[in-house]
Order: C-alpha cells, then structure tokens, then sequence
C-alpha cells in the first residue's frame, strides 16, 4: 500500500486489487489552482501505477464548479489511462455528486472508452462493485 497526502488530498493505492483512492478536502474549491494541481497529480499515479480502479471521495467542496482547464485535461487524459472503473462516493452534495458524474459520464460516452462509472454508498460497496463487475466482464464470451 502506497499513501500520499497533503492538506488538500489523500491519495491510497492498494497494488493487489489496483485500487487507488482519492479523497480532497471540503476545504479546497474546484476553481483554485491547488485543486487542479492534484488533477494533474491524480492522472500522475493513474498512470504510473496503471490503476485500473478508482475510488473518489470528492467530499464536499468549499464552492466553484469544474472549470473549463479540469474538464480539459480530463478529456486529454482519461482516453489515455488503464482506468475501467470509477466509483464515485456519495456526498452529503447531491448536486455536485450529480455535477461530476455527469462530466465523467459524458467524456465516457462521447469517447466511447472501456470505463464503468458508479455513485456508491461507501468504499465497502465500491469494492464490491469492483468485484462483480470484474468478475462480470470475464464471464462474457470471447473473454480469458
């Protein structure tokens, strides 16, 4: 198990299962620069430890909505990654739960990439969906 954090982020990467959870701090805006600092971080790791799986505990941020430069280097990077599923951590904000799965969403559909997105209740049913949707994908024909 692999931590890294700072005031604004929590990175955990679990080698095993390829998990890599990220959660920020309710104090951080989305339209700072420190925000869009850990995006690049975040798409750093993805990268070099080729994750498959991502767990996001967005929490509650402390205002703003993703700007032009994060949806940005989501659609450069995302295509990019070894990323196939993201669970999204339910919030106590429906509304920028409902936000940032909309953008993830979008960029999955209009890029037509290999990734499942799902809001979770909590880091024990994100694992659990890792599992069955893990052990789904293996089960369909053509599939080692």
């Amino acid at each position: 198990m692999v931590e890294s954090e700072d005031s604004m982020m929590k990175l955990v990467y679990e080698a095993a299962p390829n998990i890599l959870s990220v959660k920020w701090s309710d104090e951080l805006s989305v339209e700072s620069a420190q925000f869009f600092k850990s995006i690049v971080t975040l798409f750093g790791i993805i990268h070099e430890k080729q994750v498959a799986n991502l767990i996001v505990a967005s929490g509650s941020p402390s205002g703003g909505v993703l700007t032009e430069d994060i949806i940005t280097h989501f659609i450069h990077n995302i295509p990019n990654t070894p990323l196939r599923r993201i669970a999204m951590l339910e919030s106590p904000d429906y509304l920028w739960d409902s936000n940032l799965y909309q953008v993830i969403k979008l960029l999955i559909v209009s890029h037509q990439l290999p990734i499942a997105v799902e809001v979770v209740k909590d880091e024990a049913a994100a694992r659990k969906w890792f599992t069955q949707t893990a052990k789904a994908e293996k089960a369909k024909p053509g599939k080692v």
